[in-house]
């Protein structure tokens, strides 16, 4: 379709698609000609309108230029259909996106909570088993001190036992021997 010639009144974003040909820019980059700013936002329709105007590639401008009344009608038609029918479903998942993040939220929740128990728990434990083995320690030590002590008392009871036996065999001998008379050759001799 043959452009029209440039205005006076043109703007460079017209400029810019007015002058675009299929051979001479076939492989340039897209560089639109936007008077937006920074600062703007989508609350004002002149932002929204040079965004809008300037967004599509001048290929894009010149093949919708080029269909009739009727075929820009159906694509109008079947893109607003797509479009809101896919809006649904991004509204339709948003929700189901929003309840699954409040659930994950709260299994992140207990897992921390969880996880909080388990370091309390942790260090209970390991207060608990350090005071076991202070006191298992403090058992053994006492019982070998007590077995060791129980074999000193063995030892000196049998050394005791022996000497208290020396001493009553003497004893009962000497009473023996005052009970019975004298033999002058004859000597008794008992084991000690």
């Amino acid at each position: 379709m043959p452009q029209a010639p440039i205005g006076p009144k043109d703007t460079l974003g017209y400029i810019y698609y007015k002058t675009y040909t299929e051979e001479a820019r076939d492989d340039t980059p897209h560089q639109p000609v936007w008077g937006l700013k920074q600062k703007d936002t989508f609350v004002e329709f002149g932002a929204c309108r040079d965004w809008y105007l300037g967004s599509f590639p001048p290929g894009e401008v010149n093949r919708q230029r080029a269909r009739t009344h009727e075929g820009l009608y159906r694509a109008y038609i079947v893109g607003e259909a797509n479009t809101r029918a896919a809006n649904h479903q991004i509204v339709r998942e948003w929700r189901i996106m929003v309840r699954e993040r409040a659930d994950w939220e709260k299994y992140r929740e207990r897992l921390l909570k969880q996880v909080q128990d388990f370091e309390q728990m942790k260090s209970a434990f390991t207060e608990e088993k350090a005071a076991f083995e202070a006191e298992k320690k403090s058992e053994e030590w006492g019982h070998e001190g007590l077995k060791n002590k129980m074999h000193a008392a063995e030892e000196l009871l049998s050394k005791e036992r022996a000497k208290w036996k020396k001493v009553y065999l003497k004893k009962t001998i000497n009473a023996c021997m005052l009970c019975v008379p004298k033999l002058p050759t004859l000597r008794l001799r008992l084991p000690l």
